[in-house]
C-alpha cells in the first residue's frame, strides 16, 4: 500500500478512499506555500512542517493527516521551508531552507548568509534536533523507618537513606548514605553504615567514566571499617523520567579495618548494575541496585551486595517504601555469617 493511502488507512474511516493525488490535491490546497514538499521512492508525495529527523526517521506535519513519520531512506526529494536547523554528524550545525536531490545532495540555503556546500545524506545526523539544556538538575530522595516498642518488650529500630544527585548532559554527581541501627532488649542487633560518593563524566549520550569513594562500617560484622577508590567506566542505556538503568565497570583499591580479625587490604574488580522503573502512571517506582566487588588477589574473595525494593507515592513528594538489603561476603571473618539481610519499611520524601 503506497505510504500516503496507508495514513489515510490510519486516520479515517474506511468510507474515505483517497489516492494519492487526491491526497496530494488536498494537501497543497490547505499548506501555506513555503511549507516542505517531499517525494518518496514510490511516487507519493506530501506536503507539510519538518519537525524532525531523528534515528533515520523523517517526521512531518501534515494540516490533512497530522503528523506523519516517514522512513528517510524512502525519501527521494525533499524541498523544505526556511526554519529548518540541520545537525551535521560532525557536531555542526546550520538553520535554513534543505533542499535534497534524487542524487542525494543536500543544500542549505541560509538566505543572506549564502548556501551550504553540497552534502551528502550520509552527513545529515537530524532536523531540528532538541535544544540542549545545560542547567544543573537536582534530584533526591530520603527516607525514614524505625520501630520503639515499650512494654512487655523492647526492641528500637531506626533506618535512614538518602541519596541526592546532581545532573548536567555532561556530568553527574552522586552522594548516598545509609544508616541502619536496631536494639532488643538492651542488645544490638544491627549497627551499620554506609556512604558513597561518585562523580561521572559523560564521553556521549550514553559512555561515561566514573570515580568513586566508599565507606562502610558494620559493628555486627566485626568490621570497624572499609573503605573503597575505584575507577571505571559506565553505560547508561536509557535514562528517562520512567526508566533508568546502567551498568559500570571498574578497578578499585580497598581496604578492610576490623575490629578483631586481621586487617586487610587489595586491589579488587567492581561490577555494578542499577535499575529504575516507573508503573501505573509514575504511582509505583521499582529499583533495585547491585554491586559486585572480587580480590584481584584471591578471586574467592567476593563481596556482593543488593537492594531490591518498592516505592508507592502517598502525596505529592512523600511515599511509602520497602526494600530487601542483602549483603553476601564469601569470605567473611571468623564468627561471622556469609549472608547478611534486612527487610526495611520506611515513610520518605523525594524530589
Amino acid at each position: 500500500m503506497p505510504v500516503l493511502q496507508e495514513v489515510a488507512a490510519k486516520n479515517f474511516p474506511p468510507v474515505f478512499k483517497f489516492t494519492s493525488a487526491c491526497a496530494l490535491a488536498l494537501s497543497l490546497f490547505s499548506n501555506p506555500v513555503n511549507a516542505a514538499n517531499v517525494l518518496l521512492k514510490n511516487g507519493d508525495r506530501l506536503s507539510g512542517e519538518v519537525i524532525k529527523l531523528s534515528d533515520n526517521i523523517l517526521t512531518l506535519k501534515s494540516p490533512l493527516f497530522g503528523e506523519v513519520q516517514l522512513p528517510w531512506k524512502q525519501v527521494l526529494e525533499l524541498q523544505s521551508d526556511e526554519g529548518v536547523t540541520v545537525k551535521l554528524k560532525d557536531g555542526s550545525t546550520a538553520k535554513g531552507k534543505v533542499t535534497l536531490s534524487q542524487q542525494g545532495e543536500l543544500i542549505i540555503d541560509q538566505g543572506d548568509l549564502g548556501r551550504s556546500r553540497p552534502l551528502q545524506r550520509a552527513d545529515i545526523a537530524m532536523f531540528n534536533p532538541p535544544v540542549v539544556d545545560n542547567s544543573v538538575k537536582y534530584t533526591g530522595r530520603a527516607n525514614l523507618g524505625g520501630v520503639f516498642n515499650r512494654g512487655n518488650s523492647e526492641d528500637d529500630a531506626l533506618n535512614f537513606d538518602a541519596e541526592l544527585i546532581a545532573r548536567t548532559p555532561e556530568s553527574r554527581y552522586t552522594v548516598a548514605a545509609e544508616v541502619n541501627e536496631a536494639e532488643s532488649a538492651g542488645v544490638t542487633t544491627t549497627s551499620n553504615r554506609y556512604l558513597l560518593t561518585q562523580y561521572d563524566a559523560f564521553l556521549s549520550e550514553k559512555d561515561y567514566l566514573f570515580v568513586n569513594a566508599k565507606g562502610e562500617q558494620d559493628e555486627l560484622a566485626d568490621l570497624n571499617l572499609r573503605t573503597s577508590l575505584g575507577a571505571g567506566y559506565g553505560y547508561q542505556f536509557f535514562e528517562t523520567e520512567l526508566a533508568k538503568l546502567s551498568t559500570e565497570y571498574g578497578l578499585a583499591y580497598v581496604n578492610e579495618d576490623y575490629i578483631v580479625a586481621p586487617d586487610e587490604s587489595f586491589p579488587s574488580l567492581s561490577l555494578g548494575l542499577n535499575y529504575e522503573r516507573k508503573f501505573w502512571d509514575k504511582r509505583l517506582v521499582f529499583f533495585n541496585n547491585n554491586d559486585l566487588s572480587i580480590s584481584l588477589e584471591d578471586t574467592a574473595d567476593a563481596l556482593f551486595k543488593t537492594k531490591i525494593g518498592l516505592r508507592v507515592p502517598i502525596v505529592e513528594n512523600v511515599n511509602v517504601a520497602t526494600q530487601l538489603n542483602v549483603d553476601y561476603d564469601n569470605m567473611p571473618p571468623p564468627g561471622v555469617k556469609k549472608t547478611d539481610s534486612s527487610l526495611i519499611f520506611s515513610v520518605g520524601y523525594g524530589f
